[in-house]
């Protein structure tokens, strides 16, 4: 018998506190979860191409776009070509006049489409800093 005062629940339903919240890993995470499931030989063989890059090579974009869908099948990350072609104006868009040049929240306002959440454009911050 229940206790004066209390309610019970028969339907063997649980109340939305006592439910765990999934949350949706951001980008960033998922990212960060799929290289620990990487070859740490071809990361830092990709990691050693990217150093040997010359500015000129950076500054061609079929070049920076071949290179990223190299390391994109290298990690097993499918990208389709109209993702490809978006990643593509942004880093034009960055990196206009030859060097990169990039305000983050400019970028992922133009070219995220709502599809990039705070955490990773705070953790893109990190690594791209606008020129002063």
């Amino acid at each position: 018998m229940p206790k004066k005062g209390k309610k019970t629940r028969n339907d063997g339903q649980k109340t939305a506190a006592s439910q765990p919240q999934k949350t949706t890993p951001s980008l960033g995470d998922q990212l960060k979860d799929k290289l620990k499931t990487v070859n740490k030989g071809g990361l830092l063989g990709m990691l050693n191409e990217v150093q040997k890059t010359t500015p000129d090579q950076w500054q061609n974009p079929d070049n920076v776009k071949n290179m990223a869908k190299k390391f994109a099948e290298q990690l097993k990350i499918p990208v389709n070509e109209d993702r490809l072609n978006q990643f593509m104006k942004a880093y034009k868009d960055a990196t206009k006049g030859g060097k990169p040049n990039a305000n983050v929240e400019d970028l992922v306002k133009k070219y995220g489409n709502g599809k990039i959440d705070d955490a990773t454009v705070k953790e893109m911050k990190k690594f791209i800093k606008p020129k002063e």
